[in-house]
Parts: structure tokens; C-alpha cells; sequence
């Protein structure tokens, strides 16, 4: 896979981290829907891909690293399951575009944006909007450099979040939809 030489703007997964949320989602990507938003170059979308995803939507905004994206998505020859789109993971359109019932959705935004209280808030907003879309099994996948005991990721219509600390400064947290 293809990626940008020293980007600040990216965080790659460590593999030890991507291989416990596949195992945590082990059902729900083989034959699913997934909705990679913040993709960069595709690390959790191309997973998908590889593990059985039917359709995977990666959104990517820094035109750089979309390219990146498509290179690699070429590279894998997986364009008839991976569609990349050059977008705001936090606009309407992606989640105008994806197919429904959604059955994972990874948000992975830039640790900056987690730490800033305002856009921390926006993040959250569009994790919410991503709950009627969601089949009654999905997960929404957030990855934040913010202790949720410090901080608070609670987003109402939501069940979770279930927390995984994963390495110094990274967890991953799990919502589901409410089942009260």
C-alpha cells in the first residue's frame, strides 16, 4: 500500500491495533457495507475489502493523499468494491452516497480535530448521523487520541461507547444502535 513520505496529516493503524478491531467486527464486514470516512490512503477500507466487504465507500479530502487512495485501490484491483470519493468526511454527501443498511463505519479523524473542543463536537454531530443508516447489528468505529474517561464521547441516540485503549495516546471506541 502506498503512503505519503513523513504527512503529519496521517496516522497509520499499527498492525497490532487494525488486527483487534477486525477481530472485534469478525461477522460484520464479510458481505457488509462499510463507510471509511477520514480514509487517507485506505488502511481500514482496503482491509475491509480484503476480508469479504461488498461495498466500501473510503472518503478522503487532502487531494494528495486521495490520489494516494485511488493508486491504491488500482493497486489492489478492487475499484468494483472500494469507491473512493474526494469529499468532507463531515458534509452530507458521503453519507448521501452510501448504500443501506450501513454495517461498519470507521471515523478516524485527525487526532487535531479530536483535541479541538469545537471540532470534537462536529465530529461527534456527524457520528450521530450516521445512526439511520446503520443495520440493527452496525458498528460506528471512532478512533480518538482523547481518554473517553476524560472527555466525554457519549452521543445520545447511540449505544456505547465500549472502549479499547490501544497504545499510549490511541483508543478506539465502539457504538452500536440503542436496542431501548
Amino acid at each position: 500500500m502506498t503512503t505519503p513520505p513523513d504527512n503529519p496529516s496521517t496516522r497509520p493503524w499499527t498492525g497490532r491495533a487494525r488486527e483487534t478491531v477486525f477481530n472485534q467486527l469478525r461477522g460484520h464486514i464479510s458481505g457488509g457495507v462499510v463507510l471509511d470516512l477520514f480514509a487517507g490512503v485506505g488502511t481500514m477500507g482496503l482491509e475491509s475489502v480484503s476480508r469479504g466487504a461488498k461495498t466500501v465507500v473510503l472518503v478522503e479530502q487532502d487531494l494528495k493523499i486521495y490520489k494516494l487512495l485511488e493508486a491504491n485501490i488500482q493497486t489492489m484491483s478492487c475499484g468494483d468494491q472500494a469507491t473512493p470519493m474526494q469529499a468532507d468526511a463531515l458534509s452530507s454527501l458521503p453519507l448521501l452516497r452510501i448504500p443501506r443498511p450501513l454495517d461498519v463505519a470507521f471515523v478516524d479523524p485527525p487526532y487535531k480535530m479530536m483535541e479541538n473542543e469545537a471540532m470534537r463536537a462536529r465530529i461527534l454531530d456527524q457520528v450521530s448521523r450516521i445512526e439511520p443508516l446503520l443495520d440493527p447489528n452496525g458498528f460506528i468505529v471512532l478512533r480518538t487520541p482523547m481518554n473517553p474517561k476524560e472527555v466525554d464521547h457519549t452521543i445520545e441516540m447511540l449505544s456505547g461507547p465500549e472502549i479499547h485503549k490501544e497504545g499510549a495516546k490511541m483508543w478506539i471506541l465502539y457504538y452500536g444502535k440503542n436496542t431501548q
